[in-house]
């Protein structure tokens, strides 16, 4: 977003709900253990079934939302970092948290999360959101594994080991009024912590994370939730699972796009200016015929049946339409969240909006 106020000053001062943000959907998934299936019977990180047939290159293939690594999406022009995590049953209390989308990541979360703090410390006058959008507790955790999650925070990573960790740049609400939806890019670039870290008020022991490792986190609920359930700070966001997930679901999607985010208590997200509607944005396989498309897809309940493919779930991201999507789905976001963020021009349609 450093793009942004280098064009026009003025954008430091204007509140993020006011501006187009481009986001990466699951944005840890380019490192998946082919081998580490997620099947989890009824878990929100997972669409197989127990017992699903399907081989282990197909099941990269479709649920790998991004192929970069997160500095190079962050190079790239995303600043809002979406990830879903889910605990694979190691018994490492710590490690045992991984990054997951119907497999489980190769490295633990806090690889990722040093990825974001090492970029972010380089690039102090810009800001970037980290969002544990999904928090999965498969394989029945116990309360020192509950804990551990929070542990990634302030663990340095293995892989990529550098001098930061999330913990080190982390941004205190206080520092910008404690609603997210008000802050502004002068705001949350103040001494050096420029992450915003956001976890779902319903997240276990979250306040582990900020009373042992220093990190108080921004607590998101899902829309339409009112006033309730958002713990002690008052914050506007919505919680960005969202997207529809069910054939019945997308026509009125669909339809109804035109009220967003104009009603007073949108059913997608919240209003512009006073919180965050977050868009996910899905793609096609890339290259892949609709017979081998079906194939594929048969295995996760929801995304296909005799109707075809909605178009507001896959309109064909990898072939460069993102002006086109956003145009027919998601014109009323300010947060879009995208699989394939490196393809088709993403980041700049999403930002041009910024200046109309």
């Amino acid at each position: 977003m450093g793009c942004l106020t280098k064009a026009h000053a003025a954008f430091a001062h204007v509140p993020l709900s006011d501006m187009a943000l481009p986001g990466a959907e699951n944005a840890g998934t380019f490192n998946l253990d082919a081998q580490a299936f997620d099947n989890q019977a009824g878990s929100a990180c997972t669409t197989f079934s127990p017992g699903t047939s399907i081989s282990p290159a197909k099941a990269v293939r479709f649920s790998a939302t991004q192929d970069e690594t997160i500095i190079k999406q962050l190079n790239g022009g995303v600043r809002w970092i979406d990830l879903q995590v889910g605990y694979n049953g190691s018994g490492n209390a710590i490690g045992g948290w991984r990054v997951t989308q119907n497999l489980y990541s190769s490295w633990p979360l806090s690889e990722y999360l040093d990825q974001v703090a090492y970029w972010a410390a380089l690039h102090p006058s810009e800001a970037v959101v980290v969002d544990l959008s999904t928090i999965c507790y498969d394989h029945d955790p116990t309360a020192a594994v509950d804990r551990g999650l929070w542990a990634n925070f302030a663990t340095k990573s293995i892989e990529n080991a550098g001098p930061f960790t999330l913990a080190d740049v982390a941004a205190r609400p206080s520092s910008f009024g404690g609603s997210l939806a008000q802050a502004t890019l002068a705001g949350l670039t103040r001494n050096g912590h420029n992450v915003v870290v956001l976890v779902p008020s319903d997240a276990k022991d979250w306040q582990v994370l900020r009373d042992t490792y220093g990190v108080d986190p921004v607590l998101t609920t899902a829309p339409g939730g009112g006033s309730k359930g958002r713990g002690t700070l008052p914050v506007e966001h919505a919680d960005p699972r969202i997207a529809p997930t069910t054939p019945a679901e997308f026509p009125q999607a669909n339809t109804g796009l035109a009220v967003f985010p104009t009603k007073a208590d949108p059913p997608l997200g919240s209003i512009l200016g006073k919180g965050f509607y977050v868009a996910k944005l899905a793609y096609e396989l890339q290259g892949a015929a609709p017979a081998d498309q079906s194939a594929i897809l048969k295995n996760f309940p929801g995304l296909i049946t005799s109707q075809g493919i909605f178009e507001a779930w896959m309109v064909g991201l990898w072939k460069g339409a993102y002006p086109q999507i956003l145009a027919q789905w998601g014109t009323a976001t300010n947060v879009v969240l995208a699989d394939g963020v490196d393809q088709g021009g993403f980041t700049p349609a999403v930002i041009e909006r910024n200046g109309r």
